[in-house]
């Protein structure tokens, strides 16, 4: 009796190795599952994406107009202008000189109004010259004239030389702010063809036009 119960115990045994075999460690998992441990979870990467703009984000620049001028033009300044003068023409004791200024640099620029001219004595005395107004009816009136480079416009100048005389400190020198916002521009003078300006006579200034005549 007592080796029959022996016998029954050992296949009772048997039955429940079978039933549940070790765990084979070449299997994924199966140890874990064995002894109860959890694998951890990895993280896992977020998915890519554009952070929201900020509220202090700066804004998308306005497109440039292709139509706009690169340079906006401004007053014409001697820096850009080649300055030149015809010799003077003188009739009945009334000079007349025309002055032009061409516009030498790659940038656009306006002369408007009319042009101030000072005048220096040849013993370098500073004149003091009122300045009028041209009568001619194309003359009259100021004209804004936009100088595109390489173009040019003309202004004239006229005086009268009845005053200059013998001894008469005449002009040496000569000046012309072009436009308001310019700065004074070199006026060469013709050596062979005299500038009998002096001191306190009148200088009538024209007003600019576009060409060189």
């Amino acid at each position: 009796m007592l080796r029959r119960t022996g016998e029954g115990l050992a296949i009772a045994v048997m039955a429940a190795g079978c039933a549940n075999p070790p765990p084979d460690p070449t299997v994924p998992g199966s140890l874990a599952a064995a002894t109860g441990a959890v694998r951890p979870t990895l993280p896992t990467e977020p998915p890519l994406g554009l952070p929201p703009p900020s509220p202090g984000a700066t804004p998308t620049p306005t497109p440039v107009d292709p139509s706009a001028p690169l340079f906006p033009a401004g007053p014409c300044q001697p820096s850009q202008l080649d300055v030149s003068t015809s010799p003077v023409d003188a009739a009945l004791g009334y000079r007349q000189m025309r002055v032009r200024v061409t516009n030498h640099s790659r940038i656009p620029c306006v002369l408007t109004g009319y042009a101030v001219v000072s005048v220096r004595g040849s013993a370098g005395t500073d004149f003091t010259n009122p300045q009028g107004r041209q009568h001619d009816s194309d003359a009259a009136g100021a004209r804004t004239v936009p100088l595109e480079p390489g173009a040019t416009a003309h202004v004239d100048l006229g005086w009268r030389g009845d005053r200059a005389a013998a001894g008469v400190e005449q002009a040496g020198s000569m000046t012309l702010v072009v436009t308001d916002g310019s700065s004074p521009a070199t006026v060469p003078l013709d050596p062979t063809s005299p500038v009998d300006i002096v001191d306190a006579a009148e200088i009538r200034v024209g007003s600019w036009r576009p060409g060189a005549d």
